[in-house]
């Protein structure tokens, strides 16, 4: 963006990183975590396919990914979480997102690799060499991505577990996305199993099955599982004191406070000054009130929905119902993102600690306020200014 070559931001990131030798390889045979992906540029016509990890000969350093989960990662050093992904090749071709519900060759192996609960063997031929070695391309939303390029053959090689209930919610062609993503959560698949589903053209009526770019699915997923819980949520009792819970991972610094009454949440976030992305700081933030809100979350994205959904989990988990606002710092130290995962299970995480307890809101914002980078922000937030006011909940 700054127009810089070489670029002085990348240049750390990659200082950062383990080297590895780089060398080219225009065919592979390897452990597919499973992973695919789904770009968005040119959509509709847009490319996907499955990803694989390229395993060095001798190579005796961080072993492969053995599911598509990226929260298996979570306590991992940044390092650690990209070196995992920089030799993960992705290939792919050109198709159209209609193309879902008659698939060719290679969207065939994709949906098979999607659907896998465990780590796949394929094999790739790509139709012209592909530098491997490098750094991965970082994402705020996904997971960190390695090298890709255009394939001329994508097969499985070895076996493919598939949950029996992912089998038939493939097969059931008359059930719409949303009904089926009930029933795979019902049945203990994960959020990460089921964005493969939704971005490989799986879930939903057969004449309406869509590719999903990949950014778009893992955000749908989420939504679409807080909107589940949500609904449950509403009707149990509220907490009757004002709870704040604290967490960190990767110099992201998260303090979630919740207090009794109806359904809102906003979310905050701060780039802290001396931080990677920016060099003054800036806070932005996301809010609904009684209900999920409709329309995208675009200054927080991906981050709010992932994050509010840590939160009526553990709502429902605990049987209370309440409002919430998150606060979110993001250090110098978390000098690379690697998708909003972390945000889901940093807040996952915060929930299982026991929490402060406090009288009233304000007590909760004097203990937060020092604690965090834009303490003004925080008391001049959304949240805080409608808990002033008098509401119709409050007679």
């Amino acid at each position: 963006m700054c127009g810089i070559d070489p670029c002085p931001l990348l240049s750390e990131v990659r200082s950062k990183l383990p080297v590895v030798e780089p060398t080219s390889i225009d065919e592979l045979i390897g452990p597919s975590p499973p992973q695919l992906f789904v770009g968005r540029y040119g959509y509709p016509d847009i490319r996907a396919g499955p990803s694989a990890t390229w395993l060095p000969e001798n190579e005796s350093g961080t072993a492969p990914m053995s599911t598509g989960d990226p929260a298996d990662l979570f306590g991992k050093s940044l390092e650690e979480v990209a070196a995992r992904h920089a030799n993960l090749i992705t290939g792919g071709q050109r198709m159209e997102v209609a193309s879902a519900s008659r698939p060719g060759e290679m969207l065939e192996t994709t949906q098979e690799i999607a659907m896998a609960a465990r780590s796949v063997d394929i094999e790739l031929d790509f139709a012209n060499p592909i530098r491997v070695g490098r750094s991965p391309t970082f994402d705020s939303m996904s997971t960190p991505l390695g090298p890709s390029g255009e394939v001329l053959r994508a097969e499985v090689v070895g076996h493919v577990s598939i949950p029996r209930k992912v089998d038939s919610i493939a097969g059931e062609t008359d059930l719409l996305a949303t009904s089926a993503v009930d029933e795979l959560t019902a049945s203990s698949i994960g959020e990460a199993h089921i964005s493969r589903l939704l971005s490989s053209g799986i879930l939903g009526r057969e004449s309406a099955r869509r590719l999903v770019p990949t950014r778009w699915s893992i955000t749908a997923t989420d939504d679409i599982l807080g909107k589940r819980l949500w609904r449950k949520v509403g009707d149990l009792p509220s907490i009757d004191k004002v709870l704040v819970y604290e967490a960190t991972y990767l110099d992201n610094r998260f303090h979630i406070i919740l207090t009794p009454g109806m359904w809102a949440f906003q979310m905050l976030e701060a780039w802290t000054r001396g931080s990677l992305w920016t060099d003054s700081g800036q806070v932005l933030g996301d809010w609904e009130e009684l209900k999920p809100r409709t329309k995208y979350a675009d200054r927080v994205t991906g981050a709010y929905y992932a994050a509010r959904l840590g939160v009526l989990e553990h709502m429902q988990s605990v049987g209370r119902s309440g409002a919430c606002l998150i606060w979110r710092d993001i250090g110098e130290g978390y000098w690379a993102p690697v998708g909003v995962w972390l945000i889901r299970e940093t807040v996952r995480e915060a929930m299982k600690e026991e929490p402060k307890r406090f009288d009233s809101l304000s007590q909760a914002i004097n203990y937060v306020a020092p604690r965090i980078s834009a303490p003004n922000d925080l008391t001049n937030s959304w949240f805080v200014r409608r808990s002033q006011q008098t509401r119709l909940d409050s007679f």
